[in-house]
């Protein structure tokens, strides 16, 4: 319902300044701002597989299981634009925006367990406490906009505009587990060794086509130069993205083998976001 109103808008607003284009008085603005971004990412990824033993033939049974949280992180960016307008009131305004939010989240343990015949049948357990997530959502955005500036006041304007999206992001987050035990015989006993790793996953990148709309207002501080400040809102339909574990020297198991193993999936990732922006414009 919200993409279809801020399309609507978009529409009446490019019709308004499209109007007038035969007979305008082109002129144009050149800027650059800076952004306080929210990101609305806020995925969960359910790892659960069951661990490898090694000799293959003392392996009873196994398990493993955890909930890795996604959450993006509010951050700083910085976007750029070029304003058209076909008169004072109406033109189109072409935005780029980049932001590099981090990613949180708390997480519960981690659960292992591993059944295996040594001498009698015998079981392992163990709950590792796992640390918040870490990492970052990299996230360049280009939108094409109706623009509508309306004055209220001396050298004091107020503005919206909407209008289509494209967004490419990708990503890298962590951490996922991975565990894989070894039974070996000393003398007459049997000795169970194993190593966790708490890997690093990367995702995309990928291209998303959305929406966005926003209000702004612009003061003349000086003549031929523009502050302004806005609200801006940035949708795009969430995508789930494959997974891939990045290389770390401290892994030995080949990659291919672990994802296979733990079965790695997709994340959820979810590019909307919301911003507010301070503003620097030279009208020329």
């Amino acid at each position: 319902m919200i993409r279809k109103l801020v399309l609507a808008l978009a529409v009446v607003l490019l019709l308004a300044a499209a109007a007038p284009l035969a007979a305008a008085d082109l002129r144009f603005e050149l800027g650059f701002g800076w952004t306080l971004v929210g990101p609305f990412m806020n995925a969960s990824y359910l790892n659960q597989y069951q661990p490898p033993l090694t000799p293959a033939d003392h392996y009873i049974s196994s398990s493993a299981s955890q909930t890795v949280h996604f959450k993006g992180k509010t951050t700083y960016g910085l976007n750029g634009f070029f304003n058209l307008l076909f008169t004072e009131r109406f033109g189109l305004q072409v935005l780029a925006d980049y932001h590099r939010p981090g990613i949180g989240g708390a997480n519960d343990p981690y659960l292992v367990e591993v059944n295996f015949t040594a001498l009698e049948p015998e079981t392992y357990s163990r709950s590792i406490d796992w640390n918040n997530s870490t990492g970052n959502l990299t996230e360049t955005t280009f939108s094409l906009n109706a623009l509508a500036r309306f004055p209220v006041a001396d050298r004091l304007s107020l503005g919206v505009s909407a209008g289509p999206s494209l967004f490419y992001f990708e990503g890298k987050a962590g951490h996922i587990g991975y565990t894989s035990f070894n039974l070996e015989q000393v003398g007459e006993t049997y000795q169970l060794s194993g190593a966790t790793y708490r890997m690093v996953v990367d995702f995309g990148p990928e291209t998303k086509y959305g929406i966005n709309a926003g209000i702004e207002a612009d003061y003349e501080a000086f003549r031929h130069v523009i502050l302004a400040v806005d609200l801006r809102w940035y949708g795009a339909p969430s995508t789930d993205l494959q997974m891939h574990v990045v290389e770390d020297e401290i892994i030995t198991v080949p990659l291919d083998q672990i994802e296979a193993t733990i079965g790695l999936g997709r994340v959820r990732v979810n590019p909307s976001y919301i911003r507010a922006g301070l503003a620097i414009r030279f009208v020329f």
